[in-house]
């Protein structure tokens, strides 16, 4: 058997040129390599043509839609974001003397982004030191901190701790300081909250999985956009704004909750219309009307509601909203209590009307409210009653 190769790319065509007229085979008697002309915009091998070259892509040639784990250190974007929220924010009502926030002192601790496949994993573990400045009411100038000292993912659902200290202890800073601890920590945690969602959805990376671009305008319009102090007044409304508004109709949703208690229909029920249970559980302001059209405020006025319908101990209906809603978004949460068996409570929960996100833009607005029914109302009543431990 013949074979023949060409050495180069070229085809290679045989022609015969004369046949044995004896034989029954035939016989090649002359070959003749013949090569095809290369065309002439043909790639050239060996001489740089551009065409050989693997162009570099950049990081989205060497890790296509976010394959490979990618570890960012989210710290100095905490410490900006942070100061963007908090900075400048004032501590009280604005019928009292002014306390702002003047300063992040301390940031420290980790904060890491891990991106992987495009999924967002982040690991946080935060201590953050705030300086403020304000004036008492006798005039006198005062200055402190305040201090948070465990800002992490395991506690992501929850209030942070907020320690209010004096520089220099005196009564008008004393003064200043009761006034920090009832208005100005809402503040904070608002702002926290705002920080920890930012966070938790990749803070300095964006959902693509690279560097979100600085943007001044955007963090001085984010830093516009935190909240300051309010009121204990709910701000409630028996309906969603009017469509002549000038705001855009929102999504609107529903939660469903079901818990059981070992106490009495009784006991259960004034854990929502006793502002004494409800501070006692809360840890936190409280102030309850308990009477039809009466207002409610919880957790410093982070809560904020109206009563409308109280059938003890059965059925409570209220208006519910958290201060970081859009003005006018407001829920109507229905409460049914049910005491089957002595000693043996079923509680049933439907809120609907949820805005499907919050003032800041926030989206996980069902998710928190659902946590936070869960977390700091159900579980903290069986902790400090014992109705359920």
């Amino acid at each position: 058997m013949l074979s023949m190769r060409s050495s180069n790319f070229g085809e290679v065509l045989y022609r015969s040129m004369g046949r044995a007229s004896s034989s029954s085979s035939t016989h090649v008697t002359d070959l003749i390599p013949y090569t095809r002309a290369p065309s002439s915009n043909m790639a050239k091998f060996g001489e740089g043509d551009e065409r050989w070259l693997v162009k570099d892509l950049g990081q989205d040639g060497r890790n296509v839609n976010n394959w490979h784990w990618v570890e960012r250190d989210a710290l100095p974007w905490s410490k900006t974001r942070l100061t963007e929220l908090l900075v400048g924010q004032s501590l009280v009502l604005e019928d009292q003397p002014a306390v702002t926030i003047t300063k992040l002192k301390k940031l420290e601790g980790e904060a890491i982004v891990n991106n992987r496949k495009s999924k967002i994993i982040v690991a946080y573990e935060l201590e953050a030191v705030l300086a403020w400045e304000g004036t008492a009411p006798d005039g006198a100038k005062v200055k402190g901190e305040l201090k948070l000292p465990y800002i992490s993912e395991e506690n992501h659902d929850e209030d942070p701790e907020v320690l209010v200290s004096l520089k220099e202890e005196s009564k008008a800073g004393q003064a200043v300081r009761d006034l920090i601890v009832k208005h100005g920590r809402p503040v904070v945690y608002r702002a926290m909250s705002q920080f920890v969602s930012e966070l938790r959805a990749g803070g300095p990376v964006t959902k693509g999985g690279s560097e979100a671009a600085s943007d001044n305008g955007a963090a001085s319009a984010a830093r516009g956009a935190a909240p300051a102090a309010t009121s204990a007044t709910p701000a409630a409304t028996d309906a969603p704004a009017a469509s002549g508004s000038g705001r855009a109709p929102r999504d609107r949703r529903r939660i469903e909750l079901t818990e059981r208690f070992y106490a009495s229909a009784q006991d259960i029920y004034e854990c929502f219309t006793d502002a004494r249970r409800v501070l006692a559980f809360t840890q936190s302001p409280a102030e309850l009307d308990a009477r039809v059209g009466g207002a409610l405020s919880m957790f410093g006025g982070s809560v904020q509601g109206v009563f409308r319908e109280l059938a003890a101990p059965s059925r409570i209906v209220m208006d519910w909203r958290f201060s970081n809603w859009a003005e006018g978004d407001t829920s109507c949460v229905t409460i049914d209590i049910e005491e089957r068996e002595k000693g043996a409570v079923t509680l049933h929960l439907v809120q609907t009307g949820i805005p499907d996100c919050d003032r800041f833009g926030q989206h996980d607005v069902v998710g928190l409210t659902q946590a936070g029914w869960a977390n700091q109302i159900f579980h903290r009543i069986r902790q400090v009653f014992g109705y359920g431990i």
